[in-house]
């Protein structure tokens, strides 16, 4: 296994200027807290803001020997860990339970007035779990349990006490259970709007029902969307590529898979709607920054016999058109937008089409021109870009 890289600089910044707890940073490195301290005093970063709790004698002796709190519950009344509480015990001479004297003080299940009725109820027909109810009464779940015992209340079979806490059991196992350190979204909104246009375009994302992990996906034979991708997200999870070999027309050519594991702050790239949100069409720098990241998808620049040309097409009809008439806003001419190709249609492979391909075109050099003028800053598929630079060059020399 690689060993994890804790970079001083980083490490230094986090604790020092950022003011991250030990426990964050760990978490953020996907590391034991022990670990952390190691590094720390290797690279010679003083540990300044270790905690001290104040406790006063009194305070202590009235919560654990007159009310008969633990020593974790009086813990969380404090704010500190259940060792630092038995260090005060020792340090203020005061004899701490042995097991026995804490059992006696731990509540029994006869303390806890609850009906058979009122039992069968809440687990055979409202179908609660023991820790549901436990819960609403302010016990432990082995109260519940020593109460269905007494009352002769059949027990669930485990089949049956997984299928129904199915809904509060995965999404815990989900959160505890992360193979990868991942990193929450920090774009602005300019930089969201663009993820958005081109997960649109191009991308497959997903989420299973009880998961954190968005996995965003796609497949290319083409490396510059490779590059892209990695770009836009490698810095905020792990990503994989898996490359094999695709048979096409001109020969066998580089098939890449592209995967990226993200954390829920991603969840706005799930939606798949033929249709842009409102918030991105209510500001010219938003929708260019979304035409940008469709275009990357599904746009294409070319010079074709001498002449300059646009085109952008996809299966998404409505979306088409909202480009098609935000443009016209901006004071940018198109063709309007038709079917290229029908639905059901076979091409020469044996691929079939199963919805219209809708298009729109820029051939018009002053609308082109304005164009790729004010498009050329939200491009960053390198490919796009050399593509519009030949199409600025040929539109140039025409005027």
């Amino acid at each position: 296994m690689e060993p994890i890289k804790i970079p001083k600089k980083e490490l230094k910044y986090l604790y020092e200027n950022k003011k991250s707890t030990i426990s964050k940073i760990a978490k953020y490195y996907n590391c034991s807290i022990s670990k952390l301290w190691t590094k720390m005093k290797e690279y010679g970063i003083e540990p300044s803001r270790t905690k001290t709790v104040h406790i006063l004698e009194r305070k202590l002796k009235r919560l654990y020997l007159k009310k008969g709190l633990s020593t974790r519950k009086i813990a969380q009344i404090c704010n500190c860990g259940k060792s630092t509480i038995q260090t005060k015990l020792k340090k203020y001479g005061i004899a701490i339970r042995n097991k026995s004297e804490a059992l006696k003080l731990s509540p029994r299940g006869d303390q806890y007035k609850i009906s058979k009725e009122k039992i069968e109820k809440l687990y055979k027909e409202k179908k609660l779990s023991a820790y549901k109810i436990a819960d609403l009464y302010d016990c432990s779940p082995s109260v519940i349990s020593a109460k269905l015992i007494k009352f002769n209340i059949p027990r669930r079979s485990d089949r049956e006490g997984v299928i129904l806490t199915n809904n509060e059991r995965c999404p815990k196992i989900a959160k505890a259970v992360i193979r990868y350190t991942k990193k929450d979204f920090n774009g602005t909104k300019t930089d969201k709007a663009y993820l958005i246009g081109f997960r649109l375009g191009d991308l497959h994302t997903s989420k299973r029902k009880y998961g954190e992990t968005v996995y965003i996906s796609t497949c290319s034979t083409k490396r510059e969307q490779i590059i892209l991708m990695n770009q836009l997200f490698r810095r905020f999870g792990h990503v994989r590529v898996n490359k094999s070999k695709k048979n096409t027309k001109k020969g066998k050519k580089d098939n890449y898979y592209f995967i990226a594991y993200l954390n829920p702050s991603f969840d706005f790239l799930l939606n798949k709607e033929d249709n842009i949100e409102k918030w991105i069409l209510e500001r010219d720098n938003y929708f260019l920054s979304f035409l940008g990241g469709y275009i990357d998808a599904e746009g294409s620049f070319g010079v074709y016999n001498g002449f300059g040309a646009f085109a952008l097409g996809s299966y998404d009809k409505n979306i088409i058109c909202q480009i098609h008439n935000r443009l016209s806003i901006l004071g940018i001419k198109t063709e309007n937008p038709r079917i290229m190709v029908k639905g059901g249609y076979v091409d020469k492979r044996g691929v079939r089409t199963f919805k219209d391909l809708w298009s729109f075109k820029i051939r018009r050099k002053n609308e082109l021109y304005k164009f790729v003028n004010i498009i050329e800053l939200y491009l960053k598929h390198l490919k796009r870009r050399r593509d519009l630079l030949k199409v600025k060059q040929n539109i140039t020399s025409r005027i």
